[in-house]
């Protein structure tokens, strides 16, 4: 056991110590912080779009058209744009070569023509350098669709106040059903803790398990390890690698988990910095039990895809034969993300649970599926013990192979070569 604890804190101060792990830790909340806050504060090239409106529809159509999409925005509505309008009567022929000529020479960004026939015919032309991007898009659309339906109503002989006041949305106030009792909790806030607790499961698993298999293939190709198993078992020695790895993984989450915290602490700024509504954040809160768990996941994932990887590192000779390994090694784990949007919109589904109970997708089903969904005891319990059954057996195997591969030079084991160091290990 005193070998393990050597390997195990040579392996954490070795990590920690350095200069890589302390940027990473700091900066990997600020970049994935910024990449969700940056683009809300400057929007997606917001600013002012000079717009034409070539007027040949009914009366008021274009006088709607035009206050809509100068009126100023509302609190708290969206103001990524201004427009300055121009309006010209038309046909539109007898001034699409000189609008033309404007757009191509940035004199105005677009131009829109309303045909007389708008409201029967139920489309307009918009014409422009960019036509790709859908914020302006949608701002146009719905300035006419405005218009137009306006319009039509006082054909019809209804008020169009009373009638939008018929029409307004509902609103919808979400609650999550628990043992506990009713928690709210939003659409977007479950989303994003489903798919932010999974992601960084399924990351760290991969990033921490890929530094184990390269932490043995170094001292392998070093031939440092012919030194050090002179002195300990290579199953210490792989234990120790596993567990130190581990604890590196482990402080780093902490860290971000405090700093989580921090933010947390602050939701109302940081969802509205999001774009989410008000206590969107503060809804997503993690009780002890999913914690716990989600841990519990994390750690023998992390055991389960290490004891694969110390095993590649092991048999394999060089980099790029590591390479070819590891991406059938991590194949298993890819599966949840393919499937994400269906086991975070249904976490209580046949596709999340069936995921959900395999050992080697488990890992980050289960921590997306307890986000999202109160899934049943019984289901966490069973995937637990699946999980560490198949850590135990895979960390059994792997040493097998780690004691002879780890002294084995030469060509690239087969995979008949493998099975006979299973045998004689």
């Amino acid at each position: 056991m005193s070998e393990i604890l050597i390997v195990l804190q040579r392996e954490f101060l070795e990590r920690v110590r350095t200069r890589g792990f302390v940027l990473s830790t700091l900066l990997l909340p600020l970049f994935v912080g910024g990449m969700a806050i940056i683009p809300t504060l400057v929007g997606s090239g917001g600013g002012e779009r000079t717009l034409v409106v070539v007027d040949e529809a009914p009366a008021g159509i274009g006088d709607h058209l035009v206050g809509s999409l100068t009126r100023p925005a509302a609190a708290g509505e969206d103001d990524g744009y201004t427009y300055r309008v121009e309006r010209i009567p038309g046909p539109l022929a007898a001034a699409r070569e000189d609008l033309n000529r404007r757009v191509l020479a940035e004199e105005i960004d677009a131009y829109v023509h309303l045909p007389a026939d708008v409201v029967s015919g139920n489309g307009i032309d918009y014409r422009a350098r960019n036509v790709s991007n859908f914020r302006v898009e949608r701002d146009i659309r719905r300035a006419v669709s405005e218009a137009v339906q306006g319009a039509r109503l006082r054909e019809a002989g209804l008020d169009v106040t009373e009638v939008a006041s018929l029409l307004r949305p509902v609103s919808i106030r979400t609650a999550r059903v628990t043992e506990a009792g009713e928690k709210e909790q939003s659409a977007q806030s479950t989303f994003m803790l489903g798919y932010v607790l999974g992601f960084m499961v399924y990351m760290l698993v991969i990033l921490y398990g890929i530094n184990v298999m390269r932490s043995v293939l170094e001292e392998k190709t070093n031939r440092i390890v012919e030194v050090i198993v002179s002195s300990m078992k290579a199953s210490h020695l792989m234990a120790g690698k596993i567990l130190g790895v581990g604890a590196v993984a482990l402080f780093q989450v902490s860290i971000w988990a405090v700093l989580g915290t921090v933010a947390a602490s602050a939701s109302g700024g940081v969802a509205g910095k999001l774009g989410l509504p008000a206590g969107a954040l503060a809804g997503a809160g993690v009780d002890p039990w999913m914690l716990a768990a989600g841990i519990g996941f994390f750690i023998l994932g992390f055991f389960l895809y290490a004891s694969l990887f110390a095993a590649v590192g092991a048999a394999v000779n060089s980099e790029q034969e590591a390479q070819q390994y590891q991406t059938v090694a991590f194949l298993p784990l890819i599966a949840p993300m393919l499937f994400i949007v269906q086991v975070i919109s249904d976490p209580l589904g046949t596709t999340a649970t069936v995921l959900g109970m395999i050992p080697f997708t488990a890992p980050v089903t289960m921590p997306m599926r307890m986000a999202t969904a109160a899934v049943p005891t019984w289901q966490i319990a069973a995937s637990l013990a699946c999980t560490m059954l198949a850590v135990v057996v895979v960390a059994w195997l792997a040493g097998k192979i780690y004691r002879i591969g780890i002294l084995s030079t030469g060509k690239k084991p087969s995979l008949r070569e493998l099975g006979h160091w299973l045998r004689a290990a």
